[in-house]
């Protein structure tokens, strides 16, 4: 095993500026990296006021084996360094009590001990993804009689589309899931038993077996994708989720799920053809979690 150094590099946009001229000191500790170092410094205007955009530099440690340098532990590098940032961005948004931009991509580099090369991680931005336009030939939707639950699927499906946190984009998600898992037929029922008297009672089913319903019977989901989901959805609300980069790329699939059962739902809810648009397919983008990995050296570092 050996330790290899690795360091963050950002620049944020906040709502906040830096009273304290110290150096802040480095106390938090995840799981497996040792943090060496935090800086966080004010980008000045000409006049040299701070703008409340501001660079942080992070400095931690990770063990690694000596002939492990395949994409698993590059992937998991990254992981580390986009969890320790986004920690620390937590923090700062906690204080600020307002939302913190990145408007820099993350980037991680290490440098080959004694020499003048390095290697760099470069997390693609998503905001320069543009997709391919999409030949829309259906317009159909557009002089149908919509009724007030079909309006409100639209709007939650536009904010899940448009949000860019995943876990609030997957929360919007649920909404119209719900609401569509109550407009299919489900014969199953609970029924209770009194001990006493032996009355029986029948309700109906809870969301639970409405959404299994809705994306098994309806849609053709397998049970693996419904207990995700359903597990997901528990985990959200109840506060169980503990995200981290790597639980991203898993999330993304979920919530590629949840997307096309809310588009096939509602197509079938207004008597949309399934070869009509809005297709049943989401486009690559939606699961891209990309990064770069650069080797570089300084000519200028004797």
């Amino acid at each position: 095993m050996s330790i290899q150094t690795w360091k963050i590099e950002s620049e944020i946009l906040g709502s906040f500026f830096i009273v304290s001229k110290e150096v802040l000191k480095a106390s938090m500790s995840p799981q497996y990296p040792k943090i060496k170092n935090f800086i966080i410094k004010p980008v000045p205007n000409d006049k040299n006021k701070q703008t409340g955009k501001f660079t942080i530099i992070i400095i931690f440690e990770i063990n690694v084996k000596e002939d492990d340098q395949t994409q698993d532990l590059i992937a998991k590098i990254a992981d580390i360094g986009r969890d320790i940032f986004s920690t620390y961005i937590d923090l700062l948004a906690f204080l600020s009590v307002n939302s913190i931009q990145i408007v820099k991509p993350l980037k991680l580099t290490y440098n080959y001990p004694g020499t003048n090369k390095y290697k760099s991680i470069v997390f693609v931005s998503r905001l320069a993804t543009i997709n391919p336009p999409l030949p829309l030939t259906n317009f159909s939707i557009f002089i149908k009689n919509l009724e007030q639950k079909h309006r409100i699927i639209l709007t939650w499906l536009r904010r899940a589309l448009q949000e860019k946190d995943i876990v609030n984009s997957i929360i919007a998600s649920f909404i119209p899931l719900e609401i569509l898992a109550n407009q299919f037929p489900c014969n199953k029922r609970h029924i209770n038993k009194c001990d006493k008297c032996g009355y029986i009672t029948e309700s109906r089913p809870g969301m639970r077996i409405q959404i299994e319903n809705f994306l098994i019977n309806e849609l053709g989901y397998s049970d693996e994708q419904f207990i995700k989901i359903w597990n997901l959805r528990n985990d959200i609300f109840h506060g169980r989720l503990v995200i981290t980069s790597e639980q991203i790329r898993d999330l993304n699939v979920i919530k590629r799920d949840l997307i096309l059962a809310i588009i096939k739902g509602l197509k079938r809810l207004l008597g949309i053809a399934s070869s009509e648009y809005p297709r049943e397919v989401i486009s690559e983008p939606l699961l891209i979690d990309s990064f770069v990995v650069v080797e570089s050296t300084d000519t200028e570092k004797k």
